[in-house]
């Protein structure tokens, strides 16, 4: 059984619905958990270039392959939660693997010990996210998911900008002590494996008759995922191609529009703001009316923010593109999560939301790599917007082509 935290005493706008005890548990762990990652995200970079002197292309080809390893974890830990049909497992483990790895950054003072402890925070991450998502689909009431995803994605972002301002503040107070950070950060991922540990507990039905009911591990089963699975992706495939990293946006603005680069990290703070004020309220819109007209308008906010940002003349106008940017984000992000939860069989969620990360990791990289590539020929960071809108328009055109298939029939 499934225990219910009312939230409506509390009066305010995050707490107006009844939330799962258990969403509510994976919630505050995100929040958490994006505490630490972001606090050492930026800060290990920064570490190896100034303290250790290495290259930017050898910190580049690390992130690299990082990142690779941290994406391809999601679809097998989505797939043998599956298959165990167990979710908390995986998530407990990959909080651990974070929280480890923190304290482990602090004391690693050559790059091949940085590279290890890195990877070890990103495989984490991987590791968790696809059971959490599932986890989330496996407790949501049917009536309520859009607001659980919505909830989860908030304070997921609420902690990237909490985050964000203290590895400004920590580096800034202490005369930039890296080890102190890396320290420091570990206190969240503690806290995060804490509440998973504690305050989560798998649905019964998950473990009734699990062994009669397990699939074999078995590629023919991504065809189970549902047409309209793929077809969501083949849009996620598209739009995520015009969603590069939000450093063009430091470097437009710093480089072209005259930011100073101590307010660079402001740029990071306000779009998970956005993100984090506009993700709940869209998920609780999203359990009222078709969910695909939310991912459109989500989309033709992403196409608005290129094209304000890529015409913008003055720093004001850069940051109203940020203000959009960041609220398309909150809002395609959830929405897609809650679609794939929808379209996905309840015993593939897990595969379900590895594959949509693994085609997520692969867009993103070639978007975030061709508007380097493009910056460098034209020699402005202004034409990666120019050629996001063209990406990000196409994804408009597709979902409005594919919209109808995509409704769900309630």
């Amino acid at each position: 059984m499934v225990v219910f935290v009312s939230t409506k005493k509390a009066g305010g706008f995050f707490f107006d619905r009844s939330i799962p005890r258990g969403i509510l548990a994976i919630g505050i762990a995100s929040l958490f958990i994006n505490i630490a990652t972001v606090v050492t995200f930026s800060g290990s970079s920064l570490y190896m270039k100034t303290v250790l002197g290495t290259g930017v292309a050898v910190i580049g080809l690390l992130e690299a392959v990082i990142e690779i390893v941290a994406y391809t974890t999601r679809i097998f830990s989505g797939v043998i939660s599956d298959f165990f049909k167990n979710r908390k497992v995986g998530i407990v483990i990959g909080f651990a693997l974070i929280a480890i790895s923190k304290p482990l950054l602090a004391f690693s003072k050559t790059v091949p010990h940085i590279f290890i402890t890195r990877l070890m925070d990103r495989a984490g991450n991987g590791i968790q996210a696809s059971p959490r998502d599932a986890f989330v689909g496996d407790i949501a009431p049917p009536h309520l998911k859009g607001s659980c995803y919505g909830f989860r994605q908030s304070l997921c972002a609420i902690g990237s900008t909490i985050g964000g301002i203290m590895g400004i503040v920590i580096l800034s107070m202490s005369n930039n002590n890296f080890e102190l950070l890396f320290l420091i950060a570990g206190i969240p991922a503690v806290l995060a494996v804490l509440v998973i540990t504690l305050f989560t507990k798998e649905k019964k039905d998950n473990h009734q008759k699990s062994k009669l009911n397990r699939q074999p591990i078995k590629i023919k089963n991504l065809k189970l995922l549902g047409n309209k699975f793929w077809l969501l992706m083949i849009v996620v495939l598209v739009f995520m191609m015009s969603r590069f990293s939000e450093i063009f946006i430091v470097l437009h603005a710093c480089g072209n529009h005259g930011l100073s680069i101590s307010y660079g990290p402001s740029i990071s703070v306000i779009f998970n703001l956005v993100a984090a004020l506009i993700a709940f309220p869209i998920g609780k819109i999203s359990d009222k009316i078709e969910r695909t007209t939310l991912l459109l308008i989500g989309l033709i906010m992403l196409f608005s923010a290129h094209l304000l940002i890529y015409s913008s003349s003055s720093l004001y106008g850069i940051f109203l593109g940020l203000v959009i940017w960041g609220s398309q984000f909150g809002i395609n992000q959830a929405i897609v999560s809650v679609l794939v939860s929808d379209y996905v069989p309840k015993g593939l969620r897990g595969t379900g939301f590895g594959v949509y990360y693994v085609i997520t990791a692969i867009a993103t990289g070639f978007a975030s790599f061709f508007a380097g590539i493009m910056s460098a020929k034209t020699g402005s960071e202004v034409t990666a917007f120019f050629y996001g809108a063209i990406f990000s328009g196409i994804s408009i055109i597709l979902l409005l082509f594919l919209k109808g298939r995509l409704k769900l029939n309630k």
